[in-house]
C-alpha cells in the first residue's frame, strides 16, 4: 500500500504505480465520494466532444421534415450572427 500527503491546496498526488496500474493520466477527470469512512475517486470516463452529427434530430418533433446538414448549419449560423448584432 502507498501513501501520500494532502497539500494546503487539498491536492493529492497519486503515486506513480498506482496511475500506472489504473492507466490515468494528466488531465484525467475523477468523481470523488465520501462514503463508509472511506474518500473514493473513480475516473470518469471521457466521452469526447459533442458534435451536432452526435444530436441531429433529438428534438424533432413528429411529421416534421428534416433539415439537411448543411441547411441545419446555415440557420444556426445566422441565428448566432443575429443574436450578436448590436
Amino acid at each position: 500500500m502507498e501513501t501520500t500527503t494532502l497539500s494546503s491546496k487539498g491536492q493529492l498526488v497519486i503515486p506513480k504505480g498506482v496511475r500506472e496500474h489504473a492507466q490515468v493520466s494528466a488531465g484525467a477527470r475523477f468523481e470523488v465520494r465520501y462514503l463508509e469512512g472511506e474518500i473514493r475517486l473513480r475516473v470518469v470516463p471521457d466521452k469526447g466532444a459533442t458534435t451536432l452529427d452526435h444530436v441531429a434530430g433529438c428534438l424533432a418533433k413528429p411529421n416534421r421534415q428534416r433539415l439537411s446538414d448543411t441547411k441545419t448549419r446555415v440557420i444556426i449560423s445566422q441565428r448566432i450572427k443575429a443574436s450578436n448584432a448590436p
